[in-house]
């Protein structure tokens, strides 16, 4: 790793001959023929000792969604593999129509992997002799390191024996052919690497999604607090609770998000997905959380002709995935988490925590009386979010590798249309009838539809500018036109009756006013933003403070981080400065440029580059709860890194992490002229 490249970090010698080590194959003089390994699950992973190496190769497996079948190779795709796609397309009137696809390999992706076999931890792998001598033993050790002096963590013996590896990283794994009389006659020693592997969600077959998602709804069924959480997973464990209190914590301040809006952003979720897989792996030690390549469900809307209906094309809003909403009160009305109850907070929780006027975990500014989880999916007041905030497509995410050479602009990029939109979509703006007819009475249809565009973070924004707040608390379900009728909510302390005090509204607010209504009088300006503070609109839960509580949350960010390995990995990514504090160049013009860590200046704990995740919003927290990182340079549990040096472990060209990911392809993106394989050549 060069010296400086992150900015203040380092590499010693010592970690340098360590990195070299992780990537070493060991080679054999004196070699067993016809030794196999294989690890039977879902995908086997064959190791054959033959020629002096173990060579690995892969089962092919089906798998099955959207009327369509795709047969793919299942191993990670390493330097000169050479694997086909083949896709199925039933139709109706024709005979199946099969369509061989050569990708072309992708011939650098984490190096340190390429001489390495990989295997799955705590997933029964069968050690076997494919030819063994008659009269001959055979004795297997596995160790937990590259020597004779590392752990033993398994024995076995015969020529066909089942071992479960549970100690991550390097593994090495001797077999001794012992002659009849007890001789030692001939011994092979070979390093493996064991990793988890993240997987995109659709790739999963049926019975590990169902493993999966049965797993993960334990974190929102058992709790720590009034359940067994700690009984039945151990100390470790952590429940759904806990971990969105921390997200929520971070995104509720009026004056600093210290998880968005700045370069925090990835390294931050990175962090936060790390310690909701290591409570996930309580519960079963073999999961992983999942990707989800949301570029598929643009790509198969464009083939379908109907991008304006994403659950069309998307598995995930099923009631045997994540469930569906109902389209009335968007409740998620279905499935594992059906009715998902908001958690009750009240004013005096610990942890400084600021809940709803409902005294739910919802951001202070949202007007939502339900005690339900809620989605609008894809519902934007009348319209649909889609005609505003385009779904993240191949062209989007290739940008977003392609056009990008420091981390300060590729993460200021990635956080908002290649991934905000998703839970925009997800969450929807809802409730919007009153307030769009109220303004439509003054304006027009037109230009009430044009101001509900903006009001999935017009009302946020008008709370953090000091405009919008609730005061007091209220009965959950108590109707939010009543709220604002009353004055419980509204913007309290300005006059929009008479006077002048609509004006600094209107004058200082995120919402362009002036855009839309900038030709009209006074009075009915005034009688608009009369109407906007009074508005009853309010978001889905994806789109506040809590949105970690709805369970699609958790496999949209390993997308994001997976983006940044490959734009490191294919060298696109080039300067991984990341500062403290403002700083300032010039641009080619000559113009002189200041940039901050974040949108809320460089005061906002989170986005320097010094600062340590959960940069205090825990030292006041009583629920025992600590970070997991599973980044080597971190203690088991709680987090010692900056985020400089969180961002140089993630830097797949180092292996620094206990996962890895299935591939670096996306092949769905060659059919909409888009190729990824490009990043390997620019």
């Amino acid at each position: 790793m060069p010296q400086g490249m992150y900015g203040s970090t380092t590499t010693t010698d010592d970690q340098e001959s360590r990195l070299s080590i992780r990537s070493r194959k060991v080679s054999f003089d004196n070699i067993c023929e016809g030794l196999t390994m294989m690890q039977p699950h879902a995908r086997r992973w064959w190791s054959r000792v033959g020629a002096g190496a173990l060579v690995l190769a892969a089962a092919v497996v089906g798998l099955a969604y959207n009327n369509r079948q795709v047969h793919t190779t299942a191993s990670l795709t390493t330097s000169g593999a050479n694997s086909f796609v083949d896709v199925v397309i039933p139709s109706d009137n024709t005979p199946e129509e099969t369509i061989q696809i050569a990708p072309r390999p992708f011939p650098k992706d984490y190096p340190w992997l390429r001489d390495v076999k990989l295997i799955e931890p705590h997933r029964e792998t069968i050690l076997a002799v494919s030819s063994p001598r008659d009269g001959y033993d055979y004795i297997w050790e596995v160790r937990a390191g590259e020597t004779d002096e590392a752990d033993l963590i398994a024995t076995a013996s015969g020529a066909e024996a089942v071992v479960t590896l549970t100690v991550l990283d390097e593994n090495m794994i001797t077999v001794k052919e012992v002659h009849p009389d007890g001789e030692i006659v001939r011994q092979l020693d070979e390093m493996v690497m064991v990793k988890y592997v993240r997987r995109e969600i659709r790739t999963l077959t049926d019975e590990e999604r169902v493993e999966l998602l049965d797993a993960m709804h334990q974190l929102w069924a058992v709790r720590v607090h009034g359940g067994e959480g700690i009984e039945l997973y151990g100390d470790d464990y952590a429940d759904i609770s806990s971990i969105n209190r921390l997200h929520f914590k971070a995104a509720q301040n009026k004056s600093c998000d210290h998880f968005h809006d700045g370069l925090g952003f990835l390294t931050s979720h990175s962090v936060l997905t790390n310690t909701f897989e290591y409570s996930l792996q309580r519960v079963n030690p073999k999961l992983t959380v999942p990707y989800w390549d949301f570029t598929i469900e643009y790509h198969e809307a464009e083939i379908a002709g109907d991008d304006d209906d994403i659950t069309i094309n998307s598995p995930l809003f099923q009631e045997s995935w994540f469930g569906t909403a109902d389209p009335v009160d968007n409740v998620v009305k279905d499935g594992r988490w059906a009715r998902t109850e908001i958690p009750a907070m009240d004013l005096g929780s610990p942890g400084e925590l600021i809940p709803d006027v409902y005294g739910l975990l919802r951001s202070r500014w949202t007007v939502n009386s339900s005690p339900y989880l809620t989605r609008g999916l894809g519902k934007l007041c009348d319209g649909s979010v889609l005609d505003t905030y385009a779904w993240p497509s191949c062209e989007e995410h290739h940008n977003l590798v392609m056009d990008y050479d420091d981390f300060y602009s590729w993460v200021s990029e990635s956080m908002y249309s290649p991934h905000g939109p998703v839970h925009t979509w997800i969450g929807g703006v809802l409730n919007c009838e009153d307030t769009i007819s109220s303004i439509s009475s003054l304006v027009g249809e037109k230009n009430a539809n044009s101001l509900s565009l903006n009001t999935f973070d017009q009302r946020k924004n008008l709370w953090r500018d000091g405009f919008f707040a609730c005061e007091g608390s209220a009965a959950v379900g108590a109707p939010a036109d009543e709220l604002l009728l009353s004055g419980k909510c509204g913007c309290l302390g300005y006059d929009l009756n008479q006077g002048d005090d609509w004006k600094t509204i209107y004058t200082n607010s995120t919402l362009d006013f002036d855009d839309v209504i900038g030709d009209y009088d006074d009075e009915t300006k005034r009688q608009v933003v009369a109407a906007v503070c009074a508005s009853t609109i309010y978001d889905g839960d994806h789109l506040h403070a809590g949105s970690s509580l709805d369970p699609t949350f958790w496999p949209m960010h390993p997308t994001m981080e997976r983006l940044f390995m490959f734009s490191s990995l294919t060298g696109q990514l080039t300067d991984f400065h990341w500062p403290d504090s403002e700083f300032s160049y010039s641009d080619s013009d000559g113009n002189t440029v200041v940039e901050t860590t974040s949108t809320y200046g460089d005061t906002c704990h989170g986005h320097g580059g010094s600062d340590v995740f959960p940069f205090g919003l825990l030292d006041d927290d009583d629920d025992a709860f600590k970070i997991k990182t599973g980044m080597q340079g971190n203690e088991e549990t709680g987090n010692k890194l900056t985020n400089r040096e969180v961002l140089a472990v993630l830097d797949a060209r180092y292996n620094m992490l206990p996962y890895v990911y299935d591939n670096f392809r996306w092949d769905h993106c060659l059919q909409d002229g888009i190729d990824f394989y490009d990043a390997w050549d620019a």
